[in-house]
Protein backbone atom coordinates (compact mmCIF):
# COMPACT_ATOMS: atom_id res chain seq x y z
CA UNK A 1 0.00 0.00 0.00
CA UNK A 2 1.33 3.50 -1.15
CA UNK A 3 2.12 6.36 1.66
CA UNK A 4 -1.12 7.67 2.50
CA UNK A 5 -1.02 11.87 3.48
CA UNK A 6 -1.66 12.96 6.53
CA UNK A 7 -4.81 15.71 6.84
CA UNK A 8 -4.93 17.40 10.17
CA UNK A 9 -7.54 20.42 10.31
CA UNK A 10 -6.75 22.95 12.98
CA UNK A 11 -7.67 26.81 12.17
CA UNK A 12 -7.49 25.50 8.74
CA UNK A 13 -6.80 22.67 6.50
CA UNK A 14 -3.22 20.98 6.18
CA UNK A 15 -1.99 18.38 3.88
CA UNK A 16 1.27 16.77 4.89
CA UNK A 17 1.60 19.99 7.20
CA UNK A 18 1.23 22.14 4.35
CA UNK A 19 -1.40 24.80 4.94
CA UNK A 20 -3.85 24.78 1.89
CA UNK A 21 -5.60 27.99 1.16
CA UNK A 22 -8.17 29.07 -1.53
CA UNK A 23 -10.73 26.02 -0.14
CA UNK A 24 -14.27 26.01 -1.82
CA UNK A 25 -15.35 22.82 -0.44
CA UNK A 26 -14.57 20.21 1.43
CA UNK A 27 -16.77 16.57 1.90
CA UNK A 28 -15.27 14.18 3.96
CA UNK A 29 -16.51 10.83 4.00
CA UNK A 30 -15.11 8.46 6.75
CA UNK A 31 -15.83 5.03 7.41
CA UNK A 32 -14.69 2.04 9.74
CA UNK A 33 -11.84 0.53 7.80
CA UNK A 34 -9.84 3.58 9.65
CA UNK A 35 -9.30 5.92 6.46
CA UNK A 36 -11.83 8.72 4.72
CA UNK A 37 -11.56 10.12 1.70
CA UNK A 38 -11.58 13.38 1.60
CA UNK A 39 -12.74 15.63 -1.72
CA UNK A 40 -11.62 18.97 -2.04
CA UNK A 41 -12.64 22.08 -4.31
CA UNK A 42 -10.02 24.62 -4.23
CA UNK A 43 -9.53 28.30 -6.10
CA UNK A 44 -5.40 28.27 -7.09
CA UNK A 45 -3.46 28.99 -10.24
CA UNK A 46 -2.49 25.65 -12.40
CA UNK A 47 1.72 25.81 -13.33
CA UNK A 48 1.61 25.31 -16.95
CA UNK A 49 -2.21 26.02 -17.94
CA UNK A 50 -2.99 29.46 -16.39
CA UNK A 51 0.76 30.67 -17.16
CA UNK A 52 0.86 30.17 -20.34
CA UNK A 53 2.12 33.00 -22.43
CA UNK A 54 0.06 34.19 -25.59
CA UNK A 55 2.84 33.00 -28.71
CA UNK A 56 0.71 35.67 -30.83
CA UNK A 57 1.16 39.12 -29.46
CA UNK A 58 0.02 40.59 -32.35
CA UNK A 59 -3.76 41.78 -32.52
CA UNK A 60 -5.72 42.24 -35.61
CA UNK A 61 -8.65 44.27 -36.14
CA UNK A 62 -11.02 45.09 -38.98
CA UNK A 63 -10.07 48.02 -41.51
CA UNK A 64 -12.07 50.75 -41.07
CA UNK A 65 -13.92 51.92 -44.59
CA UNK A 66 -12.16 55.50 -45.08
CA UNK A 67 -15.51 57.11 -45.77
CA UNK A 68 -19.00 55.82 -44.89
CA UNK A 69 -21.01 54.11 -47.17
CA UNK A 70 -24.14 56.54 -48.98
CA UNK A 71 -26.39 54.82 -51.78
CA UNK A 72 -26.71 56.22 -54.57
CA UNK A 73 -29.69 58.43 -55.60
CA UNK A 74 -31.57 55.82 -57.34
CA UNK A 75 -31.40 53.23 -54.56
CA UNK A 76 -32.40 55.57 -51.23
CA UNK A 77 -36.05 55.30 -49.84
CA UNK A 78 -38.53 57.76 -50.07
Amino acid sequence: MPKLNEVKIDNGLYIDGNRIDGITDVVINSNVDNFSEITIKLFCKVDGLDNIVDPNPYTFRAQEPKRPYKPSRKYRSR
